[in-house]
C-alpha cells in the first residue's frame, strides 16, 4: 500500500486543511494511505490545542486521513528544527510511509525547499562562521539564519520568513539527517486561502467572544461565533467547537494557558528560571525583570483582558532577539517544567508511536505497523507502564502531565487518560 506521512496539529481542523486532504487523497489514489502525526494537547508555536486531541483525530479521519499518530510532547512543542525531527523520526519509525506532504507558503519553489533542507542538514564551516557574523548584529537566530543562508542560495531569506516553508525546509532537513540516503519523495502542497482559513485567526474569534469575567462564551454570543466559523471550517469542525463553547468545557485558549502559566514560582525565581528549557541566551533574565517591573494583578489581567497596549504576556516580553513564538513556547516549558538538562526531553529521539484513531484503511496500516514498526506502538496509556528505558518512560511522562494539565485547563477535571481508546471511524 502506497503510504503518505502529514505532519500536523490541525488546531483548530479547517477547510483548508479538509482541502489538502482531498487534493493528496485525488493525486494518490483511493487505495493510498494518509498517515498523520499530530500534536497533542499543546503545539509548537507554545500555544495550548483548543479542541481534545480525540475530537481533533476524530475529524481528520472523517476529512480524508487514515491513522492518525500522536507527536510526543517533548517535540511537539520545541523548536521548529526539534518538532520536525520528531515527527519525522515518528512517520519513518512506523516502517510503512513511503513518502511525506507537507503545506508550505512557495509550492512552486518546492525544489529550493529541498536544497536549503539538504544545506541546513549539511551545514558547513563557512556558513556557521557566516551564522555567528549575523547573529553578533543582535538579530534573532531565524532571521539571521535565514540571511547567511541567502548568501549560498537565492531567496533563502525570502522563503524562510514564512512559518509553514520554515517547517517545510526543517521536514527535508530531518528527512536527509535521518536516512541519510534514500530520501523518501516529498510532496508541497499550497496553503489554500491561508490569509482567511488560518488556524491562529480561527482560534482569535473563538477566543475573542469570551466574556472576561467568566471566561466562557455568553449564550447571546453563540450566534455570531457560529456564523463567524461556518466560513472557515467544515460543518464537522464547527459542530465540534461549538459544543464545547454551549457545554463550557472542552476548550482551551491561549489567555486560559498564560494565567495559568503566569502563577508559576520557577517565574519568579531566576536561578530556578534559567534551568528551564528555552529560556537560556538572555530570555530568563528579559522574562525575570518583565515580570517584576510589572505588577502580578497586571500581568494576571492580561492575560484574559490584554495589556492597554493590545498585547499579551509573551508580546509584552518578546524583543527582536526573542520572538513571540519563542517565548511562547519557553513559558510552556515553565508550565510543563522541562528543564533544559534533561536529555530525554531536550535531545533524545522518540519511543513509542502513540495511536489515537483509524479508519478502515487504516485498521490496515496498523496491522502493517505492528510488524515493520521500529517503536513500541502504544494505542493505550496503560501499555506505558511496559516501556523498559528511562527516556521512553520519561517522554510518556510528560505526555500524561500535559495531557492532565490540559484537561484542567478545559474544564475536564475527571478525565482519565488511562481510559482514552484510539477514534474508529
Amino acid at each position: 500500500m502506497d503510504t503518505c506521512g502529514i505532519i500536523a496539529e490541525y488546531n483548530p481542523l479547517h477547510r483548508g486543511h479538509q482541502q489538502q486532504l482531498s487534493d493528496l487523497r485525488n493525486r494518490m489514489g483511493r487505495d493510498a494511505g494518509i498517515v498523520i502525526c499530530m500534536s497533542g494537547p499543546f503545539c509548537q508555536q507554545g500555544v495550548p490545542a483548543l479542541l481534545d486531541k480525540g475530537v481533533r483525530t476524530e475529524l481528520a479521519l472523517r476529512a480524508g486521513a487514515d491513522l492518525v499518530l500522536e507527536l510526543p510532547q517533548a517535540f511537539a512543542t520545541d523548536s521548529a528544527e526539534r518538532f520536525a525531527k520528531g515527527a519525522i523520526a515518528t512517520l519513518l519509525a512506523t516502517g510503512v510511509v513511503r513518502s511525506l506532504a507537507y503545506g508550505t507558503e512557495y509550492p512552486d519553489k518546492a525544489d529550493t525547499i529541498q536544497v536549503l533542507g539538504a544545506f541546513f542538514a549539511e551545514e558547513s564551516p563557512e556558513f556557521r562562521s557566516r551564522l555567528k557574523e549575523e547573529l553578533r548584529s543582535g538579530l534573532s537566530y531565524a532571521v539571521a539564519k535565514s540571511i547567511a543562508a541567502a548568501h549560498w542560495i537565492d531567496g533563502a531569506d525570502i522563503l524562510l520568513q514564512s512559518p509553514n516553508t520554515i517547517l517545510s525546509v526543517e521536514y527535508e532537513k530531518a528527512l536527509r539527517s535521518i536516512l541519510k540516503e534514500n530520501i523518501l519523495p516529498t510532496y508541497a502542497l499550497p496553503l489554500l486561502n491561508k490569509n482567511k482559513w488560518s488556524s491562529r485567526n480561527i482560534r482569535a474569534l473563538v477566543e475573542q467572544r469570551f466574556d472576561i469575567e467568566s471566561a466562557r462564551l455568553l449564550p447571546e454570543n453563540y450566534w455570531t461565533l457560529l456564523n463567524e466559523l461556518l466560513p472557515v471550517l467544515p460543518p464537522s469542525s464547527t459542530a465540534a467547537v461549538m459544543r464545547e463553547v454551549i457545554e463550557g468545557r472542552g476548550l482551551v485558549t491561549t489567555l486560559t494557558l498564560s494565567k495559568h502559566t503566569l502563577l508559576s514560582p520557577l517565574l519568579y525565581d531566576i536561578d530556578r528560571l534559567k534551568t528551564i528549557r528555552g529560556m537560556q541566551g538572555g530570555l530568563a533574565e528579559r522574562v525575570f525583570n518583565v515580570l517584576t517591573d510589572t505588577s502580578f494583578d497586571h500581568m494576571i489581567t492580561s492575560s484574559y483582558e490584554k495589556a492597554p497596549s493590545g498585547l499579551t504576556p509573551a508580546q509584552i516580553i518578546a524583543t527582536r532577539v526573542f520572538p513571540t513564538s519563542r517565548v511562547r513556547r519557553a513559558l510552556l516549558s515553565v508550565a510543563l517544567n522541562i528543564r533544559s538538562d534533561d536529555i530525554a526531553l531536550t535531545q533524545a529521539k522518540p519511543h513509542y508511536i502513540r495511536v489515537l484513531g483509524f479508519s478502515k484503511r487504516g485498521r490496515r496500516l496498523l496491522s502493517f505497523m505492528r510488524q515493520t514498526s521500529e517503536l513500541p506502538v502504544i494505542t493505550i496509556a496503560s501499555q506505558f507502564n511496559k516501556l523498559v528505558s528511562d527516556e521512553a518512560k520519561r517522554q510518556a511522562q510528560l505526555d500524561l502531565y500535559a495531557q492532565a494539565l490540559w484537561n484542567n485547563l478545559a474544564g475536564r477535571i475527571d478525565a482519565d487518560e488511562t481510559e482514552r481508546i484510539p477514534i474508529i471511524v
